[in-house]
């Protein structure tokens, strides 16, 4: 088994390049034998490439596991702020009201304490790493 592990790997590269060094990437963990970890803030690229993930947020590990996993267990939600009661209101990470309503991120297990009121989408990976931030008071 060869194992390569990178730094950053596509800090710094245009979008051109960045692209063809996931592609390089891909082909090279599809052999079995293979495998890349690497750490990195530009989460497109663990959301193009990347089996498992493990989330990092003031040295305390906060998800460690298959990336589907992790992109499957949040949704965001939105609506009008006034239609939420408090326990609803509580369950929402990274709340923010504005003029035309509210947004925030749920546990797609606490999707049905919501009804059909409110709207919910899936998220991106950069979109839940924000959220989780937004929880922890990290700007």
């Amino acid at each position: 088994m060869d194992l390569y592990i990178l730094d950053e790997p596509t800090s710094g590269l245009d979008p051109v390049a960045r692209d063809e060094l996931c592609e390089i990437l891909k082909e090279y963990v599809a052999d079995e034998r293979n495998s890349v970890l690497f750490s990195t803030h530009i989460t497109g690229d663990l959301e193009r490439i990347a089996d498992c993930i493990t989330y990092i947020m003031d040295g305390r590990i906060v998800f460690s596991g298959y990336k589907d996993d992790l992109m499957t267990r949040y949704l965001r939600i939105a609506g009008d702020a006034a239609a939420l009661n408090l326990q609803q209101k509580k369950l929402i990470t990274g709340f923010r009201e504005h003029a035309t309503g509210f947004e925030g991120m749920i546990l797609a297990a606490d999707c049905s304490e919501f009804g059909d009121t409110f709207l919910t989408e899936n998220m991106s990976l950069d979109e839940i790493v924000v959220y989780m931030n937004r929880k922890a008071g990290v700007s």
